[in-house]
């Protein structure tokens, strides 16, 4: 019987540590909200049905060498950025049963690889946007409502949170570049039509509570370890993230207490490009993980994990600098905007 006692303590505590809030006295917000692409993703993708999934060796080796489903050998600029914060790593939110959702306080991730802004953007099953929101919608209408006494303690709880999207990559990969669909809109024109389905997006999460914002969309697509680099590619991509602080800026102004932070991936890549070593860097043209290939030694000297996504050392380095740096993010970095009113 006492056995029995020291396994449920040990199974209670461990529980908590997943599901409740993080101590107060070092968690700098109450939650963290993760919205996006395989970047980001920690395993929603798991329990879909797609080829697009990152649940065998050796994905996760650093992480405990457990294949978690994130796209990276460890944790993803998210992760980071919650541990920053002084979080628990948002749970995916289709790995946390309908029946216990609800007492996951710190934050959940919808992020889904192989995704996107648009719903017509996709390999096999997927989260989009639209459908990510949806669920965050079931997370503030059926699951916070059981943890929290009122409506004002959920705003609040909201507000105070920080929300981070990353996102867009899939809709120039998967999208525009690969079928016919928008071949009729100029690369701007492009950039504008993902920015208001996105804007829409970030309307919706403000309508159900959220104010602080973390928006990264996509990067040098044309640079990467198979192709180093298409220029070309990379000048069509660019106006998605040239144009997106304006519109951040325009739904700040609209949205009444609202803080957004633009994170610019695309021109902070020429930093690491131009000075791989100040980074830590001696590979940023060749994939750690190549499938038929010996795993390379020292994940900390690649900047890319596999044929597309990067290392943990690399998301340490972008995590860093939009946590507390000015080089990614603008016009404030996240520090600061934990400080935000």
């Amino acid at each position: 019987m006492s056995s029995f006692k020291v396994f449920w303590v040990a199974f209670l505590m461990s529980y908590q540590v997943f599901f409740t809030r993080a101590d107060s006295e070092v968690s700098l917000v109450p939650a963290m909200y993760v919205f996006g692409d395989s970047s980001v993703d920690s395993g929603n993708n798991n329990n879909l049905n797609t080829m697009a999934k990152a649940n065998i060796y050796p994905y996760g080796i650093d992480f405990n060498n457990k294949s978690t489903g994130r796209f990276t050998n460890n944790k993803t600029f998210a992760d980071l950025i919650a541990v920053k914060l002084g979080l628990p790593l948002p749970p995916p939110y289709l790995g946390v049963s309908e029946s216990e959702r609800y007492k996951v306080v710190t934050g959940i991730n919808y992020a889904s690889g192989a995704c996107g802004i648009l719903n017509d953007t996709r390999v096999g099953d997927c989260l989009s946007l639209d459908v990510q929101v949806k669920y965050f919608t079931s997370t503030v209408t059926n699951d916070l409502p059981k943890h929290f006494q009122s409506k004002d303690e959920i705003q609040n709880h909201l507000s105070k949170s920080i929300f981070l999207l990353s996102i867009g990559s899939n809709d120039y990969a998967l999208n525009y570049f690969n079928r016919t669909t928008y071949q009729n809109k100029t690369p701007i024109e492009f950039a504008d039509f993902l920015l208001e389905k996105l804007g829409s997006k970030l309307k919706e999460l403000y309508d159900l509570g959220a104010r602080k914002y973390v928006v990264a969309v996509a990067g040098q697509l044309g640079c990467s370890p198979s192709k180093f680099c298409d220029e070309v590619k990379n000048e069509k991509i660019k106006p998605l993230s040239d144009k997106l602080p304006k519109k951040l800026q325009e739904l700040q102004a609209q949205l009444s207490g609202s803080s957004f932070i633009s994170s610019n991936p695309f021109n902070f890549f020429n930093e690491i490009k131009n000075a791989p070593e100040k980074y830590g860097f001696k590979n940023i043209s060749r994939s750690c993980y190549v499938d038929g290939e010996p795993l390379c030694d020292n994940r900390e000297e690649y900047y890319y994990f596999d044929f597309a996504h990067g290392t943990e050392a690399n998301y340490r380095i972008y995590a860093n600098e939009c946590f507390s740096g000015s080089k990614l993010c603008s016009p404030k970095n996240i520090e600061q905007l934990v400080q935000t009113p």
